[in-house]
């Protein structure tokens, strides 16, 4: 055999010869646009939206469900299919956190909730659960909280495999790593769809200064720890190695205010905090209130006509910035609490709308 011949034999073997698989690559998540409906639907703007959590249904310690009168909706399920949007009932909220505890104590309580859930699931024609125990913040409530999920996560799968669609599990998740920190990163891959992180509520009554309810980039005036949108973000993708694209932004539709005089100065003692709408914002400026951009959070401030009160909150620009981050990080998407927030009285929601083009220009 002359050498070229032998060259040319090893050539077309290593040819013909079976290659080593190559690696699956997981297919791209579509991107959600997700918002929180509380209580019954009120002339929702169904273009919006890509998936809506219906919010809440509740349950007793025996984990018997509880009256609602505004959820389960078979009419909200109906005209969001109709418009393309999947809606999630969401279970529990702030304040449940007790109940799940006891649920998931006894084993009976914790089947007959898990049916009932399916139940309304399934007859109601939603598309999957969104777990809000605000929180599982100690490890003695892992398992159970675990447990749960993977017990929903099944029971769901196979809903949807009758259905012939998928069922979605998701849960809100606070913005404090302390929280974060007690579940485990392959658990919430393994269970969970996404992940809502609740980027607001850095500031209120439990505070030492004036701060923002939702900065996106933390402030120097609150030292090197300052709490951000960003930072949480970043220590999820970066500590906890979640990928991006299993993770929601938290956009809120209200805001802070404190009785001081500028930004991030120190709260009195007893002083009162106070809350507001967006939607009571055009009100505020009426009366004399300021419009100030902080720069560096990239967010907005008011100050009261006789400087003797601030506000932190959102507005279309604000929420453009981060919406622009979110995608720009590579995030799954956003989300809004709650989507009546900044509804007008000419029907629009120019803060959910801003977001929304912002969304749709970094798919």
């Amino acid at each position: 055999m002359s050498r070229t011949f032998r060259v040319l034999s090893i050539v077309l073997a290593l040819a013909l010869a079976p290659s080593a698989p190559a690696r699956a690559e997981e297919p791209a998540r579509p991107k959600v646009f997700v918002g929180y409906l509380y209580g019954l639907p009120k002339a929702v703007d169904y273009k919006l939206y890509t998936h809506l959590c219906h919010a809440f249904v509740t349950a007793g310690p025996d984990g018997k469900l509880n009256p609602n009168r505004s959820v389960p909706s078979r009419e909200l399920t109906a005209d969001a299919h109709k418009a393309g949007v999947k809606v999630l009932i969401s279970l529990g909220g702030w304040g449940w956190d007790d109940q799940f505890r006891a649920i998931v104590a006894d084993p009976e309580a914790e089947a007959r909730y898990v049916e009932a859930v399916a139940k309304m699931v399934e007859e109601y024609d939603y598309d999957g659960i969104d777990l809000d125990w605000e929180y599982p913040d100690s490890d003695a409530e892992v398992p159970g909280f675990e447990r749960l999920t993977r017990t929903f996560r099944k029971r769901l799968d196979a809903i949807g495999a009758a259905k012939d669609r998928p069922m979605f599990v998701t849960m809100a998740s606070a913005s404090n790593y302390e929280t974060l920190d007690h579940l485990d990163t392959a658990f919430l891959l393994e269970t969970m769809d996404w992940i809502n992180v609740m980027t607001y509520d850095f500031a209120g009554a439990w505070s030492a200064r004036a701060g923002h309810n939702s900065p996106l980039f933390a402030s120097s005036k609150e030292g090197p720890n300052g709490r951000s949108s960003a930072r949480t973000i970043e220590y999820l993708l970066e500590k906890r190695k979640l990928p991006a694209d299993r993770l929601a932004l938290g956009l809120p539709l209200y805001g802070r205010g404190f009785p001081v005089p500028e930004p991030y100065a120190p709260l009195p003692r007893g002083s009162k905090p106070f809350n507001l709408n967006f939607k009571g914002v055009g009100k505020m400026l009426d009366e004399g209130w300021a419009r100030v951009w902080d720069d560096e959070t990239k967010v907005p401030w008011l100050i009261s006509p006789d400087k003797t009160k601030v506000a932190g909150y959102d507005d279309a620009e604000s929420m453009k910035a981060k919406t622009e981050w979110a995608m720009s990080r590579g995030l799954r998407g956003v989300f809004f609490w709650q989507i009546d927030g900044d509804r007008l009285p000419d029907g629009s929601n120019p803060l959910q709308k801003a977001a929304h083009d912002a969304w749709a220009a970094g798919r």
